[in-house]
């Protein structure tokens, strides 16, 4: 009898154990989900912003930029910040949104030829999901500066 219910035992744990890891494998495939979603919702702000844009206000960096464009076909300001590893956006000197977090770095802006004739906007967003920090999902993306003011 005793033979048996130590035999039971083992069986109960080895399932209880697989069965910790695969809820763990779950939780990460959702939070990895959640984190992609997240990303590619900002991602397509971000470009649609910029595709919009007649260019970049002085003083576009690595972690902000501000354009004039459209948001829902109306003239609107907006304005993108990174800092802390959250990604904001601003439109028309309202309320930031959050669209992204947390990043790995907050350099998620680059410029060619440079940021003050911006012809092309580079975007990369890396983020770690908060269920498995040792991981990192990235993100990129290039828009080309379609109405940019040639003045």
């Amino acid at each position: 009898m005793s033979i048996t219910v130590g035999l039971v035992l083992v069986v109960v744990g080895a399932m209880l154990s697989s069965l910790s890891i695969a809820q763990r494998g779950e939780r990460f495939a959702a939070d990895r989900a959640e984190a992609l979603d997240e990303m590619r919702g900002a991602m397509a702000r971000v470009t649609k912003d910029l595709r919009q844009a007649d260019g970049l206000d002085a003083g576009a960096l690595a972690d902000h930029f501000e354009a004039d464009t459209y948001v829902q076909g109306v003239a609107a300001h907006v304005v993108y910040d990174v800092s802390g590893g959250i990604l904001t956006r601003q439109v028309n000197g309202g309320s930031s949104e959050v669209l992204a977090e947390p990043l790995v770095t907050d350099s998620v802006f680059t410029y060619e030829p440079d940021a003050a004739s911006a012809e092309v906007v580079a975007i990369r967003l890396e983020i770690r999901p908060r269920t498995s920090p040792d991981t990192t999902i990235e993100l990129t993306s290039e828009v080309r500066m379609r109405n940019r003011n040639s003045a």
